[in-house]
């Protein structure tokens, strides 16, 4: 008698089979299948807001404990319930100031050498701390009252449409969305400029933009160009802002996050980790050199110009890399790969800035730089700082370092809400356009 047959689990087999292909086929291609996930969700119109450090690690504050700016900004900054963090800066010696110096002849501002110190202050009490990035902001810096509602979620959005956020794939890994890289993988940029005098693709005079061969244009850089309703008309922006807009042929209310091209001024400016450390050993050391620059800002211009034929993000064959072998694993670029938020959240508030106001108290002639001046008739007809819409720098949200009860007004209706509440202003226009909540 023939002993009973046993089906062959085939069936199993073959499901088995087909759940290790596409366990292996899905681990192999995860990173692909997230940016297409993550890319579709840069598409919806609604944007969370940012958390109170504006999706970096820590927003620091460059401002000596006499600095006559610091209580206005933190008013802003309670306001618009953004976190500020100022590390104490040491009272700066004429040793320190002579190291700096280094020998070197040339004439250079007592304020700018000052400045130049307090940047690496920050850069330092970065580096401490352990995060892996931070938002520097100089102490006379004015911002929208929808920063943290509109602003910066449209910008980070645009940041991470071109630097996707890394994400490896592990099924039995828990994603924890709060350690989201907000502003795109930090290992893809070393530096963003957030708050600038104007990116405007060369140099400038008192003549305005200084003109090339080629007509300035967005094409031969990586870039994202977005929609910004909290971004002023063209016609009330600044005039050098204005004449690169038209050339760049960009609509009203559109910002553009570009690859660096000139970038000016150092208000406000992201940074990783890595590329705090170039800054204070090699690109924007303590010490001038023979030749180098004089003022922290143009060190950082003259960095990101060094680094700007590195790709960002840097595939694997870098074609501009860090040119000693050794460093090429920690640090990706010659120079820093650079990004320009075009036109900037942050504006130095009208005014004599910290180093003009050293200078001259010490007697040394300090003359209007030419993106000033040519701004100045637009800050009297607006009584707004330039390129922002409705800012805290004319005073109408002040209130009493006592008086909570307009604090909690100004932080509901003004930072939460986006009521423009100044006289001629307050209009349904004005509210937030996002209808997102602050009540994060």
């Amino acid at each position: 008698m023939l002993a009973p047959s046993r089906k062959r689990p085939l069936p199993l087999l073959v499901v088995l089979t087909l759940v290790l292909v596409l366990f292996v086929y899905h681990r192999g291609h995860a990173d692909r299948l997230y940016l297409q996930w993550s890319s579709s969700l840069e598409l919806l119109p609604e944007k969370a807001p940012a958390n109170r450090t504006l999706g970096f690690g820590a927003v620091v504050v460059v401002s000596s404990e006499t600095s006559s700016r610091r209580h206005s900004l933190t008013q802003a900054a309670n306001i618009t319930d953004i976190e500020l963090t100022i590390p104490a800066q040491p009272e700066w010696t004429q040793g320190d100031v002579e190291k700096l110096r280094n020998t070197q002849d040339d004439h250079v501002q007592r304020g700018s050498m000052l400045a130049w110190l307090g940047h690496h202050n920050a850069l330092k009490w970065f580096l401490d701390s352990g995060l892996e990035t931070a938002l520097i902001l100089e102490d006379d810096v004015d911002w929208d009252i929808r920063l943290r509602s509109v602003q910066v979620p449209l910008a980070a959005s645009a940041a991470r449409s071109l630097l996707p956020p890394s994400k490896k794939f592990s099924p039995w890994t828990k994603t924890d969305l709060s350690h989201a890289q907000y502003w795109g993988d930090p290992k893809s940029w070393d530096l963003l400029y957030l708050g600038h005098c104007g990116d405007y693709f060369n140099e400038v005079n008192y003549d305005g933009l200084v003109k090339t061969d080629r007509p300035f244009n967005l094409t031969d850089l990586p870039h994202a160009i977005y929609y910004d309703p909290s971004l002023p008309a063209k016609t009330d922006l600044h005039p050098f802002t204005q004449d690169l807009f038209n050339s760049l042929h960009l609509p009203d209310h559109r910002r553009a996050f570009h690859r660096s091209k000139f970038p000016l001024c150092s208000f406000g400016y992201a940074i990783t980790r890595p590329a705090a450390e170039r800054l204070l050993t090699d690109l924007a050391p303590a010490q001038f050199r023979p030749k180098g620059p004089r003022a922290f800002d143009v060190a950082l211009l003259h960095a990101c110009s060094k680094g700007s034929q590195t790709p960002s993000p840097t595939p694997p064959n870098n074609p501009k890399p860090h040119p000693n072998p050794k460093l090429r694993n920690k640090y990706a670029s010659p120079g820093l790969r650079c990004w320009t938020l075009n036109s900037e959240l942050f504006h130095h508030m009208p005014g004599d800035s910290l180093i003009a106001q050293m200078g001259s108290a010490l007697g040394e002639d300090i003359g209007i730089p030419p993106v000033d001046l040519a701004g100045q008739t637009q800050v009297i007809l607006r009584n707004e700082t330039v390129n922002i819409d409705c800012g805290f720098w004319n005073g109408a949200f002040a209130f009493d370092d006592n008086d909570t009860t307009r604090l909690k007004f100004l932080q509901e209706e003004v930072g939460r809400k986006g009521r423009c509440l100044k006289e001629g202003r307050e209009s349904a226009s004005t509210s937030n356009p996002m209808g997102t909540s602050m009540r994060t």
